[in-house]
């Protein structure tokens, strides 16, 4: 459900009255079974979508839209933490690298 509302995910309490079940369990059964809480796993969901957007030529702002982020900061805040680089650095290291091919040193 996280992943198919990703930009406009449900809170913990509606989420968890959607599945039938208090906010407590829900949030205890999703950290044992993904071992993280559900916000750290949408934040991740996020990031790993906009990579592949990224890697599709997709404009960081626009891409920081389509995943749920409020804005590009916002997106390259968790981006630069997640992956290590900001959003755009990736993007054209991933461009170059597809142009170039990965043992090419031209």
């Amino acid at each position: 459900l996280l992943e198919e509302r990703m930009t406009r995910p449900p809170s913990l309490e509606r989420l968890a009255n959607e599945l039938g079940t208090s906010p407590f369990a829900l949030l205890r059964a999703f950290k044992s079974a993904y071992g993280m809480p559900p916000h750290t796993w949408l934040t991740n969901a996020r990031v790993r979508s906009a990579r592949r957007l990224l890697e599709a030529g997709t404009a960081p702002a626009d891409v920081a839209a389509a995943v749920g982020f409020s804005d590009q900061p916002h997106l390259n805040r968790h981006f630069t933490r997640i992956v290590g680089v900001p959003p755009g650095a990736y993007q054209r290291e991933r461009a170059r690298t597809y142009k170039t091919g990965p043992g090419d040193a031209s």
